[in-house]
């Protein structure tokens, strides 16, 4: 037992000496990897974050079971109020940042002019921008609180806030047409349905459906409100969230002190093993050689 402890504490001391004599080695390594990280996080620009916070406005439909019943015979779904799952989903599809960036004309900034180059196609150009506006965006629902944060994160903190304003507008029209467009569409096929049916108090019920179609419409051309409520709106940041200079400095001297261990104890490998090594490259070197020579005696002898 006592033996194993001696040899435990030789082993360790034999890497403490290690590191003892390539003091100078370890420090440079970190010393410069440290000052190399210093300089970098001072030349990386300011990033602010812009937050907003929606709520769904509005409560599901308080239809009769009747009504409902007389909805889904007819294919249609009753009219409900937006859900938390649809805006956020919303939000993080393709389709409204495309909207977003054409009606703002957000390609030049997103792209910036060293990555907007004009003769690429215009489709390619769309898709760069999305990408560059899907990693600023990040939309987070918590379904406790039954509420949505939006949050940009952009080197300009007023243009930060622009965007957040740029998606809730067109938030409001995709959705404010869309529902526009499903109620429309219900309402004229009530409407079709009304000379097919004999029994006045089913047609009593389609009027009403009707009814319920052509409020729906009506509420969605308002807009204010509609699909969502503005709980905190969006405000210019006056304080940069990033870049977080003290952590990166304080990772990068742990990395280059490990990094400067690792090479040292390397170094002392093939210092230690230096003849083994130079006698395996000789061996190689021979065997090499040996393989030349033979290929050319194959080669003089086929001739």
């Amino acid at each position: 037992m006592e033996t194993e402890i001696t040899e435990n504490e030789i082993n360790l001391l034999d890497y403490v000496k290690v590191i003892l004599r390539n003091t100078k080695l370890i420090v440079c390594i970190v010393v410069i990897v440290v000052v190399v990280t210093i300089i970098k996080s001072l030349l990386m620009a300011p990033v602010y974050e812009a937050k907003t916070v929606i709520i769904p406005a509005g409560v599901a439909s308080k239809d009769s079971g009747m009504s409902s019943l007389m909805a889904t015979q007819f294919g249609i779904a009753p009219p409900t109020a937006p859900i938390s799952a649809e805006i956020t989903n919303i939000l993080k599809s393709n389709i409204l940042k495309e909207k977003i960036i054409i009606n703002n004309n957000l390609l030049p900034i997103l792209l910036g002019p060293a990555k907007d180059d004009k003769s690429q196609p215009d489709g390619r150009r769309m898709w760069s921008a999305i990408r560059a506006l899907t990693g600023m965006m990040k939309v987070n629902f918590t379904p406790k609180d039954n509420v949505i944060e939006i949050s940009v994160k952009f080197k300009d903190p007023g243009l930060a806030a622009d965007l957040l304003r740029y998606t809730l507008a067109e938030l409001t029209n995709y959705m404010s047409s869309e529902t526009k467009r499903v109620a429309g569409t219900n309402q004229k096929y009530l409407e079709s349905q009304l000379d097919k049916v004999a029994d006045p108090f089913i047609k009593a019920k389609i009027y009403g459906m009707i009814a319920q179609q052509m409020e729906t419409i009506m509420m969605a051309e308002v807009k204010e409100n509609f699909a969502f409520k503005v709980l905190d709106p969006p405000r210019v940041p006056d304080r940069k969230i990033g870049p977080k200079r003290v952590q990166m400095v304080m990772i990068s001297f742990v990395v280059a002190l490990f990094l400067g261990i690792f090479v040292a104890f390397g170094k002392e490998y093939v210092l230690n093993h230096k003849k083994e090594l130079s006698e395996l490259g000789r061996e190689m070197g021979l065997s090499e050689l040996m393989r030349l020579k033979w290929g050319r005696r194959t080669r003089r002898k086929g001739e």
